[in-house]
């Protein structure tokens, strides 16, 4: 019998259980057949031959390059490759685009008068490994992208260009087509811009959504007696932004296109006056404040729980953004963050140092690093200041959608979420869930799950609070912490069992208040997890439509139910959320369909979003329901954009540009209050109607009430020469 060595055996096992992954890969008009080798063996795999530039194949996972070819003439052009990650998944896809670059100057040529540096990623910041190629058209240069990444391409003059004042061309794109980079290297010219001595600027590029912007040095400072003079040197045709600031004044920031034609630039010459026009901590607590974007609300990027882990020395990358962003128009979305502070306290409400450190990367800029720094726990709190907000046609200043001068966040909708350093590992389950029947990771990240940010609890101005309830799991003890809501921020002063209440079957119910409160649950060690929940006060009205100002109902009544103080729960955010929402109730009587009207940037100011209307059918029984019940009340958020909690997921260094694949969504966020409409039978109310002192042609409605004119849909009482005659209007 023939022996095998356990080296042997063992690669045997290897063979047979690397089980082999169905893999297509869809080539493109320009470079239509590839060749693929595993990164690791240096073997090329057998791809077989394409249909119609499209390889079917099986293959073990792992990290291949991808290499991809065009024919033209009967010439073979390598157009670059790409690294593809294949997984054990079924069913992968890759779909590769072919993109072009060049320098559209004169006489130009690629590797002499300038050079190329391109960079691809995914849409979450992974950048991808990639190598350059050449075109099968003379002077061009290609590289290969996966559908929906990001192509940041730089042009770059060589030195004697630059000496001549041409400066790099910066291009970057969303990737669903075979992109064309391409444009002219730009000739600077010198642009200046005057602020008061005590005052800073800054000018910079936009690279994409939510990454720094791209600073650019003054050549030139010059400053005379209160006035500070910067001198840039600008590209022809490029779009900058600015910002400006000083201590104790507002911040105003804008855009402007750069033009050699000085008449086609505007004059940026700020004074003292400026910084004094809108106080920093001005708040506008008015949903109908700019035209009614303005809700004063903010978003972070820790996550569901509001509760971020680290270990001593651990860094991490905190991000804030505004809502609703502070943007030129919807579609263009060059928005301006505000200024943004950090808060740390303890567990107590007190000063917190030597648990994490935190401050802006720059001054002014929405991107913070947190640093652990020793063991504990603290509660960051987040706040923004007002600020004004400008763009420039040519020379002609414009205001941003809804105006100039946006508030600073309302106190209520301070963020706050808990860094835990070094903590101990525990079982708990929180098992906090909402709208668990609809709502999918598809749509929302957390799933069934609460989320701190995109699901608020909302109850009546008249109610203590909105009662909550939830059964954790590995739970010893369930405390609270209520914001303490100020004139300029929230803040919170220690747990405790207030609005806790422990039920006998192992529930817990939470009372909630205005605000975020964090919900501390710990073990029998000691160790906890965090959660913040949401709340906000509202109101609302139950109208009757069919007969206006009564208060009851009756089958047959059409009825409106309008509330008051909503607001949108995932606001648009540039190249993420671009939603519609409307009130709805996912639980109603057999018979009844609501009808609701969506809106997409204005829900907050806007009442027929904000309200769902029915018919109580004819034939509704009021014997057995005597009480008409909404339930499982929600905002549903329709249309296309990233799901729900994805703003977490950005990276400062790459940002997030428009996202051309997004797909449809529909999922409930956050809960509504129950509705109850008590519903009295119908009557006739003949016995009740004077028949002598009525016009020929009077109407009544079933409670023998007089009517102005029939109204459709009801059961009508008609006078007519002295009689009574029911009749059906429809």
């Amino acid at each position: 019998m023939k022996k095998i060595t356990l080296t042997a055996l063992l690669a045997l096992l290897c063979v047979c259980t690397m089980s082999a992954a169905k893999v297509k890969v869809v080539m493109n008009s320009t470079s239509k057949t590839m060749t693929l080798v595993n990164k690791t063996t240096g073997k090329e795999v057998e791809v077989g031959s394409p249909t119609s530039n499209t390889y079917e194949f099986d293959t073990p996972a792992g990290t291949y390059t991808l290499t991809g070819y065009a024919t033209k003439n009967g010439e073979i052009f390598n157009n670059g490759s790409i690294d593809l990650t294949v997984t054990e998944d079924e069913g992968q896809e890759f779909k590769v685009f072919t993109c072009t670059v060049y320098a559209t100057n004169k006489e130009w040529t690629v590797g002499e008068d300038y050079t190329i540096d391109v960079e691809e990623s995914t849409r979450k910041g992974e950048k991808m490994s990639i190598t350059a190629g050449n075109s099968s058209t003379a002077g061009r240069k290609t590289f290969l992208a996966l559908n929906g990444n990001i192509g940041h391409v730089t042009l770059i003059p060589n030195e004697a260009h630059k000496a001549e004042g041409y400066l790099p061309l910066s291009i970057l794109k969303s990737l669903t087509f075979g992109a064309t980079f391409s444009g002219a290297i730009p000739m600077a010219y010198e642009y200046s811009v005057s602020i008061p001595a005590d005052a800073q600027l800054r000018l910079g590029t936009k690279s994409t959504s939510y990454a720094l912007f791209n600073e650019v040095e003054p050549v030139k400072t010059e400053t005379e007696g209160n006035t500070k003079k910067m001198t840039y040197r600008l590209a022809d045709k490029q779009v900058y932004n600015y910002r400006t600031w000083k201590s104790g004044g507002l911040t105003q920031a804008g855009f402007f296109t750069m033009s050699a034609d000085g008449t086609k630039v505007p004059v940026l010459a700020f004074t003292d006056a400026d910084y004094e026009a809108f106080g920093p901590k001005t708040i506008k607590h008015d949903v109908l404040w700019n035209s009614g974007y303005e809700t004063g609300d903010i978003f972070v990027n820790i996550n569901e729980r509001g509760h971020l882990k680290m270990n001593v020395g651990d860094t991490f990358d905190a991000h804030a953004m505004r809502a609703w962003q502070v943007t030129d128009n919807p579609t263009n979305n060059y928005f301006m963050e505000p200024d943004f502070h950090y808060t740390v306290i303890d567990t107590e409400g007190k000063p917190s140092k030597g648990v994490i450190e935190i401050g802006n990367v720059k001054d002014t800029e929405p991107w913070s690093v947190i640093k652990a720094v020793g063991k504990g726990t603290a509660i960051v709190l987040v706040t923004y200041d007002a600020i004004k907000a400008n763009y420039y046609s040519g020379a002609t200043k414009k205001n941003y959608t809804g105006g100039e001068f946006w508030s600073a966040i309302w106190p209520e909708n301070t963020a706050a979420y808990v860094v835990t350093v070094g903590d101990g590992e525990t079982a708990i389950k929180p098992n906090m869930l909402i709208n668990k029947d609809y709502t999918a990771t598809k749509s929302k990240l957390a799933g069934e799950n609460v989320d701190a940010e995109h699901d608020v609890f909302y109850y009546l101005e008249t109610a203590q609070g909105y009662e909550y309830s939830f059964t954790p799991e590995g739970v010893e003890k369930v405390e609270m912490a209520y914001p303490a809501i100020g004139e300029e921020t929230a803040t919170y002063t220690g747990f405790g069992t207030e609005g806790v209440t422990k039920n006998s079957d192992g529930s817990y119910t939470l009372l909630l208040k205005e605000g975020r409160q964090i919900v501390r649950l710990s073990d029998a060690a000691g160790n906890a997890v965090y959660q913040v929940l949401t709340a906000k006060t509202c109101n609302y009205e139950i109208i009757n439509e069919t007969r206006e100002g009564d208060t009851d109902f009756i089958p047959g009544d059409k009825v409106k139910i309008q509330y008051h103080g909503l607001r949108h729960p995932a606001n648009k955010l540039a190249a993420i959320y671009n939603m519609q929402a409307k009130t709805v109730y996912n639980k109603v009587p057999e018979g009844i369909t609501l009808t609701t009207k969506g809106n997409q940037y204005t829900f907050g100011s806007n009442d027929g979003a904000q309200s769902v209307t029915f018919t109580i059918p004819a034939s509704y029984d009021t014997s057995a329901n005597p009480e008409l019940v909404l339930s499982d009340g929600a905002i549903m958020i329709t249309g296309f954009g990233d799901p729900m909690g994805t703003h977490r997921e950005i990276k400062r260094e790459v940002g997030r540009p428009a996202n051309f694949n997004a797909i449809s969504h529909t999922t409930s966020l956050g809960a509504l209050p129950e509705i109850r409409i008590s519903v009295k039978p119908t009557s006739t109310g003949i016995d009740d109607i004077d028949t002598d002192n009525v016009a020929a042609e009077s109407y009544f409605d079933v409670q023998g009430r007089k009517l102005q004119q029939p109204q459709p849909g009801l059961n009508i009482i008609r006078m007519k020469n002295g009689k009574v005659v029911k009749t059906y209007v429809k």
